[in-house]
């Protein structure tokens, strides 16, 4: 008769077969592209300098104030909408402008701006992750390529479940490494696990097998995680409901009612809009009790007709930017809605959690150096699992 658990562990041999080999293609270019995009910015800047990088007119020279840059920006660009203000950038870097087009205006030929803060002069121009602009576009290439496989909406919806099979895998790739059941002690059960987390690199299949189990047992806690972001950035309308079966969550700007005509020219300038959005974030830090620790951006979106404003508040737990966040109304100049990215609703706080973790944006340099490494892992744990499975078939065939 069979061992009480074999029937067991044979199906979670085939189903983590099955699904290693499904997802093998699709995690090897995550891990790649994810080991690169840890540094994203550093490296689109260092492709791009003379568009990312500027010098003051003389040391300490104040840059001009950010609506005026829009304002440049906007006359430069009649037939689109300059959507969204940075209100800070740093230091000796370029202020980045998104556009939006018009209605009836068609495809733009560029849809991101930069612009010296210093001069307002136009340092150049792209259409963001459009590869046939060449190396121009290479990181934000990479970015779609990673987030979507660069096919817009199939491609999330497709790379969504991809992340979904990669998390329930995980548990089946963790249980095969456990040994089989047996009526050995527990200190020899235990002693025969160790061995699953040590590296054997005397025979090319040997360190082959142990790279794949080994690696995979020592990742695991990243892996889980990266699998798990992944689902709920790219499946946010199937794993946000499954969240609030557990914890609150904060209503999005996806929940906010869209208005039966676009309002293009709302009643609040941006300037308006800019000083009332100030005055209201100082309110609500004073009744939470937190701390604004400097702006971020300042958005418009005419489908709903409201302002959005982000400030970095001493909520956030990203190293640079800030998420905490509020909307009013274009005409009224009223409080909507306000979004906080941790502290308000547990839901928010883990999802903040998990995507900052997942983009590398917590930790500093250290963590985008482990993130690099993880990412590189999972490329190594496909290219070895496909290895494992390609022997184990050439056995067979020969049987």
């Amino acid at each position: 008769m069979p061992r009480p658990g074999a029937s067991l562990r044979a199906g979670m041999v085939v189903a983590h077969r099955l699904a290693g080999l499904t997802l093998a293609a699709f995690l090897l270019m995550a891990g790649l592209t994810g080991s690169l995009l840890a540094w994203h910015a550093e490296l689109d800047a260092a492709i791009n300098p003379h568009w990312f990088r500027v010098q003051p007119p003389s040391p300490g020279a104040p840059a001009l104030d950010a609506l005026t840059l829009r304002e440049a920006v906007q006359a430069r660009h009649p037939q689109a909408l300059a959507a969204r203000v940075p209100l800070a950038p740093e230091p000796g870097e370029a202020a980045v402008f998104l556009l939006r087009p018009l209605p009836g205006a068609g495809r733009l030929e560029n849809d991101q701006v930069f612009i010296d803060p210093y001069s307002a002069r136009i340092l150049g121009e792209r259409r963001w992750g459009d590869v046939s602009q060449t190396w121009r576009n290479l990181m934000p290439f990479l970015y779609r390529l990673h987030y979507s496989l660069a096919l817009g909406t199939v491609g999330t919806w497709l790379l969504g479940l991809v992340s979904l099979l990669w998390m329930l895998d995980s548990f089946a790739g963790f249980y095969l490494t456990l040994p089989a059941r047996s009526k050995s002690p527990r200190s020899a059960w235990s002693a025969r696990w160790a061995r699953a987390w040590k590296l054997d690199l005397q025979s090319r299949w040997r360190a082959t097998f142990d790279l794949h189990r080994a690696g995979g047992l020592w990742l695991w806690p990243v892996l889980f995680v990266l699998a798990w972001s992944s689902f709920a950035l790219n499946l946010p309308q199937w794993h946000d409901p499954l969240l609030r079966t557990v914890s609150m969550q904060q209503p999005g700007t996806a929940d906010l009612p869209r208005r039966s005509q676009a309002l293009r020219q709302p009643a609040l300038d941006w300037r308006a809009a800019h000083l009332r959005a100030r005055a209201l974030m100082q309110a609500q830090a004073a009744l939470h009790g937190f701390s604004v620790l400097r702006e971020s951006s300042l958005a418009y979106d005419p489908v709903r007709g409201l302002y959005r404003y982000d400030v970095r508040s001493s909520l956030d737990i990203k190293d640079r930017g800030g998420s905490t966040r509020l909307f009013l109304d274009g005409n009224s100049g009223a409080l909507v809605a306000t979004w906080f990215p941790t502290g308000a609703a547990g839901g928010d706080t883990f999802i903040t959690w998990i995507s900052s973790l997942h983009m590398a944006a917590v930790g500093g340099s250290a963590y985008k150096v482990a993130m690099t490494g993880a990412g590189a892992g999972i490329a190594m744990l496909s290219i070895t699992g496909v290895l494992i499975w390609l022997r184990k078939r050439r056995a067979r065939a020969r049987r």
